[in-house]
């Protein structure tokens, strides 16, 4: 895609905590590399700048007639069904004639699967395993939602991870607003008689939640010497997010595309 005319633009939640500000940055960096015919913008949700408003304005002032947001999300929840979709709206009524289209959120793209293998993998490796993977048990941690549709999709993105490992067995859990809760996760593995636990969390990108979750295992490998506890990485600013990231926009431009076209064929 090389339309001057057209624009990407990559929402963030949003965090207080200035790495993840910076891992967010440097993912959209990667996507601007891979495409450096097009307009590619960054925009935050809430806690930091530049606003969704702001961001929409500089893809406008740099030429943008056709924008296509990206919520940089793991699930649709109320974030990308609601609060997102709104402040496009109420932002695009400030610019005339630009059109704005919203694509998907990440939810089960195939480079995001092969990045959570690759944490995985890396954490056996840099916690010196001692037993085979399917001896393992792994705890994969989500963010969590009141949307049960999102936390149904996250518990089989979880399946899907666990098979395409081949560990011993899955444990789910969430750090707020879903259960079970991290603390009932952590329990539930100091029950089972795996002596090695894989504490994975299924986050972009590192923050406050991360750091709640290092600190509750910390206290489990203090209080429970039987068994292994090794965590993960979050996902982080990777090519393989970079990949999930514009391959999700190049769908959105071809069908955008496709509409444009449909339209002249029918007004011709």
């Amino acid at each position: 895609m090389s339309d001057p005319r057209a624009a990407l633009l990559v929402i963030g939640h949003g965090t207080r905590d200035e790495v993840g500000q910076h891992e967010f940055r440097a993912a959209v960096a990667l996507v601007a590399e891979r495409l450096p015919a097009m307009i590619v913008e960054h925009a935050f949700l809430e806690f930091c700048a530049p606003t969704i408003a702001e961001g929409l304005a500089r893809c406008a002032a740099r030429g943008a007639e056709r924008v296509t947001a990206l919520p940089l999300l793991l699930f649709s929840a109320g974030h990308a069904k609601h609060d997102i979709p709104a402040a496009l709206a109420s932002a695009a009524a400030g610019h005339a004639g630009l059109k704005v289209r919203q694509t998907p959120t990440l939810d089960h793209h195939p480079a995001i699967i092969d990045l959570s293998v690759r944490r995985f993998r890396e954490a056996l490796a840099v916690g010196a395993a001692l037993l085979p993977v399917n001896d393992t048990l792994l705890v994969l941690v989500g963010r969590g939602s009141h949307d049960a549709e999102a936390n149904a999709e996250f518990a089989r993105y979880a399946d899907t991870l666990a098979r395409r490992i081949g560990v011993g067995r899955l444990e789910t859990c969430y750090l707020a607003m879903a259960e079970p809760s991290l603390a009932d996760g952590l329990a539930a593995a100091r029950r089972l008689p795996f002596r090695q636990v894989v504490v994975q969390p299924h986050l972009l990108f590192r923050g406050r939640l991360l750091d709640r979750l290092r600190e509750a295992v910390c206290d489990c490998r203090t209080s429970d010497d039987r068994r292994r506890w090794i965590v993960a990485e979050p996902l982080g600013p990777a090519s393989l997010l970079a990949d999930a990231i514009v391959d999700l926009a190049t769908v959105a431009w071809a069908t955008a595309e496709r509409a444009i076209a449909d339209d002249l064929a029918t007004n011709a």
